[in-house]
């Protein structure tokens, strides 16, 4: 229990040192306590780790200093923009409130589900002015937006955030890695583990001020999470799932399927035909189409070929 709340107080050093300085620390009763200041406003906040858990109790005089820490913290909306000393806040309901105050990463794939085509995985930093532009622009989960829309705001989205990282897997490529984790008895997911581990890398290696790190959830274990702390031990690092309602894994989202998009169109003109998305009996019929076009030892240019969708090809 002692450990839990050491390890709770250096999250809280971490979140509001972000913020302000902390000009004081000290144990009292039950608890601890920060002193912070910035620009002439000055807060504290006092930590109680009793029987009945924890409490929270801030003395200040509600400046927007404190409300920014009350937001940090405590994960309340931030004030609204044109307040003085406010950043711009998200809007509650369709998109959560960001988790870290500073930066933040967040990371998503596409064509997991896909039986033609890639697997791409991106990430995206953002910070709360960022994700405000994102909100604005219509940015949010790639599966609520048509797929002429995801190619309008890549461009936007690259250009807005602080950094990207987009990795992608042909299926050719795929095929091998998928083919070698098998062998050593893993998965799909130990595979979208190493592509999310390799594209959070890219843009935490380049941003290190990044605060924390959101991952969408596609596994239950926490194997990816520990990895990267021991890479990355200063960065807060969380998976969900429909973690999309994060702009940051929202945008890396947007990014991933439009990258899927275009090398799914550009495999079709390689195919002479418009090939189909998901995984469904139309994809199967394509690429029953193209062994019988180009024969058998090409199919795994264009499929994930350890899809179910390849014991109903006649070859």
């Amino acid at each position: 229990m002692k450990d839990d709340f050491i390890n709770y107080l250096a999250e809280l050093r971490t979140r509001m040192g972000a913020l302000a300085s902390i000009v004081e620390e000290k144990d009292i009763n039950y608890g601890h306590q920060f002193t912070l200041q910035r620009e002439g406003e000055r807060v504290s906040l006092a930590v109680y780790n009793g029987k009945k858990g924890r409490r929270l109790v801030w003395r200040g005089k509600g400046g927007p200093l404190e409300q920014e820490l009350l937001a940090a913290v405590e994960g309340k909306s931030l004030p609204q923009a044109g307040v003085t000393g406010a950043q711009p806040h998200l809007v509650q309901g369709e998109y959560t409130a960001p988790l870290w105050p500073g930066l933040w990463a967040g990371s998503d794939e596409s064509g997991k589900g896909d039986f033609i085509g890639s697997l791409v995985v991106a990430a995206t930093v953002v910070d709360r002015t960022t994700a405000a532009k994102l909100q604005q622009a219509g940015v949010k989960d790639c599966k609520a937006l048509t797929d002429k829309k995801i190619l309008e705001l890549e461009p936007l989205i690259k250009e807005q955030v602080v950094d990207y990282a987009v990795l992608e897997l042909k299926p050719a490529v795929y095929n091998m890695r998928y083919r070698q984790l098998q062998e050593r008895g893993a998965n799909l997911n130990q595979l979208l583990s190493l592509g999310h581990m390799a594209a959070l890398r890219k843009v935490l290696e380049r941003q290190p001020h990044c605060q924390g790190a959101l991952i969408d959830q596609f596994t239950r274990s926490n194997t990816i999470l520990v990895a990267l702390k021991q890479s990355f031990p200063r960065v807060d690092f969380r998976q969900r799932p429909k973690a999309e309602s994060d702009l940051a894994v929202a945008a890396a989202s947007v990014l991933a399927r439009a990258a899927f998009l275009r090398r799914l169109a550009e495999l079709s003109l390689l195919a002479g035909e418009e090939l189909p998305k998901g995984g469904g009996p139309q994809a199967t019929a394509a690429a029953q189409r193209l062994v019988d076009r180009l024969g058998r030892e090409r199919l795994g240019e264009f499929v994930k070929l350890h899809f179910a969708n390849c014991k109903q090809i006649h070859y």
